[in-house]
């Protein structure tokens, strides 16, 4: 992973906001002055729906750039969750569309890079500046940095109602054990444990993260299972699958897990009807100003395993790139350097309470202490496995196999024998994919 959050102080930052104001011409790719004509952006983003207060902090960045540089216009079109990727993959087809993207990070970055649909931000933006933003490593490949970090997704807390275990008389489980015992307990007196949503797919690769992290020892053994060195059906791989059943038969999750979706679900844990849920982290501050925080406390999914990744949370950045047919990529590249001047980066915490993929983000702002507790556990998090297999076996087998386990419809080891099957077909059918994959595992030795 990139570096750990480190803790600054803004009155140091002058040579930095210096660097940034310089980017444009400091640029390792152009050396061009700033266009005077007329300049058109448009930038595709999500965000909002994990990051509450993201709109509005974007609308006015977008509108201190324009003032900065009255000949730009930037168009900013928030996209759904459902359709962010299908709706980029199209213009992808047509080269036309966005000429900056919003990204999650490495394969879901990685695989629009190897098909030419993006340009290296590392072509564009000066290397001392690119040097602050968090998890770069995630997006680097052949040398490059493809995309550039906007803010850290904590992934994923899990979040648990100390009034609701408190009149239950349950404690907040500590490891796999307590966990299994807590959702008895809770079901014997009529009170959900987690509550979530899966219908829409999403929540599969969450848990295969959460779960599946704790029996790896590296992202290298992930991204062995996919070149096909190991199997998913391996122990190492395919134990999560069992510790998911666990969770089915103990009755840890809400009855409609499969027919609500992912924010459905957690809407049910802030009403008071569950006693935890898991979210994105950077929207902890949203679910703790919702309840109240004397009500909230956060954790990282209880151990079962001993691997290096048990306990810990996932860590990795958003992140914003520039398309491949922009018109002015320089420009775009100098509008993401804004993104990261110092008084952005306040701003930004201040309205969505997220975690800025910068360095230089000054940590004496975090007061709420749900929000220390996360910041102290991201420091010490782990990779978020997710992002690290095929988007097309993520959907087909973290998500499709989640769906039909969590319905009873089938089991761990037939969930475990699907993903390997799943992942043999694309490793027949794919192999300039895979070849890139063995290529990148190269770093993660």
């Amino acid at each position: 992973m990139g570096k750990a959050l480190k803790i600054v102080a803004l009155a140091g930052l002058g040579a930095a906001l210096a660097i940034v104001l310089g980017g444009f011409s400091a640029s390792s790719k152009s050396s061009r002055a700033y266009p005077t004509g007329p300049v058109n952006l448009t930038m595709w983003w999500w965000g909002e729906q994990e990051a509450k207060g993201a709109k509005g902090w974007l609308a006015q960045t977008v509108k201190l750039y324009q003032k900065k540089h009255p000949n730009v216009t930037i168009k900013t079109v928030l996209q759904t969750t459902n359709g962010l990727i299908p709706a980029f993959k199209a213009a992808a087809a047509a080269k036309k569309g966005p000429d900056i993207q919003y990204f999650w990070p490495a394969i879901w970055t990685l695989e629009d890079a190897w098909a030419g649909n993006t340009r290296p931000v590392s072509d564009y933006i000066p290397k001392q500046e690119l040097a602050h933003y968090l998890n770069s490593a995630d997006n680097t490949f052949g040398g490059k940095v493809w995309t550039a970090g906007w803010y850290v997704q904590p992934s994923f807390p899990v979040l648990y109602r100390k009034d609701v275990l408190k009149k239950a008389g349950v404690a907040p489980p500590q490891n796999w054990t307590q966990l299994l015992a807590a959702c008895d307990a809770l079901n014997a007196k009529g009170i959900t444990p987690l509550a979530a949503g899966i219908s829409d797919g999403w929540f599969g690769g969450w848990l295969y993260s959460l779960i599946g992290a704790q029996g790896v020892k590296s992202v290298g053994d992930v991204l062995a299972a996919v070149t096909g060195k190991q199997k998913f059906t391996d122990p190492q791989h395919a134990a999560w699958w069992t510790r998911l059943q666990e969770m089915r038969d103990h009755g840890c999750w809400n009855k409609d897990i499969n027919s609500v979706q992912l924010y459905q679900g957690q809407a049910v844990w802030a009403r008071g009807k569950a006693a935890m849920t898991i979210t994105a982290g950077s929207d902890v501050k949203k679910f703790v100003e919702q309840v109240g925080a004397s009500k909230v406390g956060v954790m990282a999914m209880p151990k079962w395993g001993n691997g290096p990744y048990a306990g810990k949370l996932g860590q990795a950045s958003q992140t914003l790139g520039i398309t491949s047919w922009s018109k002015y990529p320089e420009v775009a590249a100098d509008f993401i350097m804004f993104m990261h001047t110092p008084e952005r980066l306040k701003a930004w915490f201040n309205a969505t309470g997220a975690f800025p993929a910068d360095d230089r983000f000054d940590a004496r702002l975090i007061k709420l202490p749900q929000l220390k507790t996360l910041y102290a556990l991201v420091r010490k998090g782990s990779p978020y496995i997710e992002n690290f297999i095929p988007t097309e076996l993520d959907a087909k087998a973290n998500f499709a196999q989640s769906q039909l386990l969590l319905a009873g419809k089938t089991d761990a080891k037939q969930a475990a024998q699907a993903t390997e099957k799943i992942a043999a077909r694309i490793r027949r059918t794919n192999r300039d994919l895979i070849a890139n994959f063995a290529t990148w595992s190269k770093s993660y030795k």
